[in-house]
């Protein structure tokens, strides 16, 4: 008998995996370490690895975010026959609009009184409209708040689009949707990895980061609601496939050093690693039960949106603080910074999940068709 049994669980009304939480968890915390370590520690090519390696992360926030609404959607059309697209982009802009934007209008007026929170018009406008992304890519890149916001404008624009295939077909649409998006995907790494700063260029294209959203999609579609069971043996094989090759990508590749000079092949093979990261990590906790997560390590990953929302302020404003208090710049002092910046990212998100997100959330629910524990 293989490591992974035959036996799959049926699909439930409902739909809720623990696991999902905790990843988002791991994935929030491989985006705060790569933002939290600085460029002058990366002179030590270990630390130089992990800290680009931990720029993955995002890529494994679209791939949960795909696997999720991908099977929701597909519940929703079993279940009632069609997908409801209107009250899909209802839910997205519930969950996604009221923080977004209440971070990026707070910020653009704060820079109208604080220098450092100053941004070009250009810029402000295309966080507004979803295509922070591509501002980045095209202009020169400036250290700001909003920085980590350009992959909300990355699946907002995939969701543009993606309900809207399964209104006009059904379970293949998706499919061949994904099958299509991954030489895509492919493609326009080949074509833009040429020049400088294709470090960046390549990340911050869209047509690029939509490959995980692809991979997540599919692997949805294969799966159907159902888990294989693995043996602990696997999962532990598995995850640590996906950390390796997630490593190799950044020590080996360097497909997220700055600095750098990948040849196109090497950024090709290196995207294709943390997809296959993404899904190894994935399947390595997939239905390992509840039990394997403590219930605050599910909350975090709940509010996971708001810690990757706030991490950045709390950022700014531990520095303040540290200026204030203190010109020292050892290597103590920065992990006593960033980790009462974590404290403070935590503190902030859980208090605008409680306070200013819930009411949303809430009428968000009510235009639910497949109810989910995943928000």
């Amino acid at each position: 008998m293989s490591t992974a049994t035959s036996v799959l669980s049926k699909p439930a009304t409902g739909f809720y995996l623990a696991e999902l939480d905790a990843l988002r968890l791991f994935a929030f915390l491989c985006v705060y370490f790569c933002h939290a370590v600085p460029e002058a520690w990366t002179r030590v090519p270990l630390i130089a690895g992990i800290k680009d390696a931990g720029n993955f992360g995002v890529c494994l926030f679209f791939f949960l975010s795909a696997y999720l609404i991908t099977e929701l959607l597909c519940r929703e059309q079993a279940q009632f026959g069609r997908v409801h697209v209107r009250a899909f982009y209802l839910r997205r802009v519930l969950r996604i609009w009221p923080l977004y934007y209440g971070i990026t209008a707070g910020y653009a007026v704060g820079g109208l009184f604080l220098h450092s929170l100053r941004m070009e018009t250009g810029r402000i406008a295309a966080y507004f409209l979803m295509a922070g992304n591509w501002y980045i890519a095209l202009h020169p890149w400036v250290r700001t708040p909003l920085r980590a916001l350009w992959s909300i404008s990355v699946e907002e624009q995939f969701y543009l689009v993606w309900p809207v295939l399964g209104r006009l077909g059904n379970r293949s649409a998706y499919g061949a949707a994904s099958l299509v998006l991954l030489p895509i995907s492919w493609m326009t790494v080949l074509v833009v990895s040429g020049g400088p700063f294709a470090y960046n260029t390549v990340w911050l294209n869209s047509l690029v980061q939509f490959q995980y959203f692809a991979c997540g999609a599919l692997l949805a579609l294969a799966l159907q609601g159902r888990t294989p069971e693995w043996r602990p043996e696997m999962r532990l094989a598995l995850a640590l496939a996906g950390l390796v090759a997630w490593w190799t990508a950044a020590f080996a590749f360097r497909i997220k050093r700055p600095q750098a000079h990948p040849s196109a092949l090497q950024f090709l093979f290196g995207y294709m690693l943390v997809e296959v990261g993404c899904l190894c990590l994935f399947l390595a906790v997939l239905e390992a039960g509840r039990w394997l997560f403590p219930r605050w390590v599910l909350f975090l990953g709940r509010i996971s949106f708001g810690l990757y929302m706030f991490h950045e302020t709390a950022f700014l404003l531990v520095d303040e603080a540290q200026k204030r208090l203190t010109h020292g710049e050892t290597a103590w002092l920065l992990v006593v910074n960033k980790t009462a910046a974590l404290a403070l990212t935590i503190g902030l998100a859980s208090a605008s999940y409680r306070f200013y997100e819930a009411p949303f959330l809430r009428f968000k629910r009510r235009h639910a068709f497949v109810r989910s524990g995943n928000r």
